[in-house]
C-alpha cells in the first residue's frame, strides 16, 4: 500500500473514531456491552442500509433520531437506518420484512408466527455481549422465549405505569394527595372522593381501567396455551370485571350514558384528577397538551394480598429478522441500542433504561422539561409482575374483553352474562383467525 493510501486510511479511522468520542462524553465511568476487541472497531466497509419497522409501539421521528439514527451513524458510520411505519402483516406479505423490528415483549407470538425472529445467540457470543447487564425480569423474559437457548431478541427500552395527579383537584377539594404503596380498594375511595359536579362541570377522581391492566397485576392469562381458547369466564376474570364495572358505578362517572373521557380530560381540560398510565406515554401528552398542569406522580397501585406488585414493565425489544441479508450488521446495531452509551440517551429523553445500572436510572427523563422536580424516582420503586406466557391470540381477546367492559356504561348486562357471551365472541374470532391462516 503507498504512503499516499496509508494516510488516507489512518485520517478517516482518526475521524470516525473523533466522531463516537464524542457520543461517549458525559458517560465516562460506565462500562460499556461493546466489546473491545480491534475486530469490532469502526472501520471503512460497503454501505449498508438497515430497515427498522415498530410493532404496536412507536417513537417521535426526534426520539428516533436522537436515540438511533444519530448513535448508529456515529458508531457505525457505514450503515443507515430507515424507519418503516407500515404494517408488519403487510410487509411480510409483500416480501419486504424489515432487518430490525422494535416489538414489546408480549408481541413476540405474532411475530413468530409471522416466522420473523432470528436467534442471535451466535452473535451474542462473537461479540462477547454480556446478557447479565440487562436487568431482571425482562432479560428473563426474553430468554424464556427460546426453549434450547436461544436468544430471540436483545432489550430496548422498559415502560412503567404510575398513578398521575392533578395537585390543583386535589387541592381545592381538600383532600389528601395519593401516596407511595397504595391498594387498588384505596385508589377506588379516592377517585369517589374525587368525583363531584360543580359550577356546571363534571369531575372526575380518575377514568375507568382496562380489564387487561388488572389481569396484567395478576399475571393472568386470557388465554388458554394448550387449547388456543379464551380463558375469561372463570372466577378470577369474574373478580376483575368486577373491580372494573366498580368505576363505572361512581355516581357522575358516566354521564347521559356516554363513554367517560379520554386522557385529554386530564391534560387539556383537567378535569379528571388522576391519570393512570405508561409515564413516558403521559409525558408526552402532557407535552403535547401545551397547558401548565400543577401535576406529580406516585407508583402504580397494587392488590393488598400482593403489595407493592403492579403491572409488568411493559418491556420492549428489537429483534433480528430471519430474512435479513444484514442479519450481523442488523445485531450490531441493537447491541448498541443496548449498550450505556445508547441508553443513558433513551433515558434521559423518552424511556427507561433496560440495563441493571442504578448510575442510569436515577437520571430517568432528566432532559424532559415537564418531568423536573417531579417524583419519577418514587413511583419507580414499585416492583413487575411476573408477564404472563405471550400467546399470539391474546391480543384478539384482551380486544373483545376490553371492549366489552364498556357495556358497564348502559349497565345492561351482568358480569356472568358479559364474560360467557364474550368469550364466545373471543373463541369464534380465534377460529377464524386459524381458519384464514389455511388459506
Amino acid at each position: 500500500m503507498s504512503n499516499k493510501r496509508s494516510f488516507k486510511k489512518a485520517y478517516s479511522l482518526l475521524m470516525i473514531g473523533s466522531i463516537f468520542s464524542g457520543l461517549l462524553a458525559g458517560c465516562s465511568g460506565q462500562k460499556s456491552l461493546e466489546p473491545e476487541s480491534s475486530s469490532d472497531k469502526p472501520k471503512e466497509s460497503v454501505p449498508v442500509e438497515l430497515t427498522l419497522a415498530p410493532y404496536f409501539l412507536n417513537m417521535t421521528d426526534e426520539e428516533f433520531e436522537q436515540v438511533l439514527i444519530t448513535p448508529l451513524k456515529a458508531k457505525y458510520p457505514h450503515i443507515t437506518l430507515k424507519i418503516v411505519r407500515d404494517d408488519i402483516n403487510k410487509l411480510v406479505a409483500a416480501g419486504q420484512t424489515p432487518d430490525i423490528i422494535y416489538s414489546a415483549n408480549s408481541r413476540f407470538p405474532v411475530l413468530k408466527e409471522l416466522d420473523i425472529p432470528y436467534d442471535v445467540s451466535e452473535f451474542v457470543k462473537k461479540y462477547k455481549m454480556d446478557l447479565s447487564h440487562f436487568s431482571s425480569p425482562n432479560i428473563d423474559w426474553i430468554k424464556e422465549l427460546g426453549s434450547k437457548g436461544e436468544i430471540y431478541g436483545i432489550p430496548f427500552a422498559l415502560n412503567q405505569m404510575a398513578l398521575f395527579y392533578n395537585k390543583e383537584l386535589f387541592d381545592k377539594r381538600g383532600v389528601p394527595y395519593p401516596k407511595e404503596g397504595m391498594t387498588f380498594d384505596e385508589y377506588l375511595e379516592l377517585a369517589k372522593k374525587m368525583t363531584y359536579f360543580e359550577d356546571g362541570v363534571q369531575y372526575r377522581g380518575s377514568l375507568p381501567t382496562n380489564p387487561e391492566f388488572f389481569a396484567r397485576v395478576r399475571s393472568l392469562s386470557f388465554v388458554d396455551p394448550k387449547t388456543n381458547k379464551a380463558a375469561i369466564d372463570n372466577d378470577q376474570i369474574k373478580s376483575i370485571m368486577e373491580q372494573v364495572q366498580a368505576f363505572y358505578q361512581i355516581p357522575g362517572m358516566v354521564q347521559n350514558g356516554q363513554k367517560p373521557p379520554g386522557w385529554d380530560s386530564f391534560t387539556k381540560t383537567q378535569q379528571t384528577a388522576m391519570y393512570l398510565n405508561w409515564i413516558p406515554d403521559t409525558i408526552g401528552f402532557i407535552k403535547q397538551a401545551g397547558v401548565q398542569l400543577n401535576f406529580d406522580l406516585v407508583g402504580a397501585p397494587s392488590y393488598k394480598d400482593n403489595p407493592g406488585v403492579t403491572i409488568d414493565h411493559g418491556a420492549q425489544m428489537m429483534v433480528v429478522s430471519k430474512s435479513s441479508k444484514n442479519k450481523e450488521e442488523a445485531f450490531k446495531a441493537i447491541q448498541l441500542f443496548g449498550s450505556p452509551e445508547v441508553q443513558t440517551i433513551l433515558n434521559k429523553k423518552s424511556r427507561l433504561t433496560v440495563l441493571n445500572d442504578e448510575s442510569i436510572k436515577k437520571d430517568f427523563l432528566a432532559d424532559v422539561e415537564v418531568a423536573k422536580g417531579k417524583n419519577i424516582q418514587g413511583a419507580l420503586k414499585v416492583k413487575s409482575a411476573k408477564m404472563a406466557p405471550p400467546n399470539p391470540y391474546h391480543v384478539i381477546v384482551a380486544g373483545k374483553i376490553n371492549t366489552a367492559a364498556e357495556s358497564f356504561i348502559t349497565g345492561t348486562k351482568d358480569v356472568n352474562t358479559l364474560l360467557r357471551e364474550t368469550q364466545e365472541e373471543a373463541n369464534k374470532a380465534i377460529e377464524q383467525e386459524l381458519a384464514n391462516k389455511k388459506k
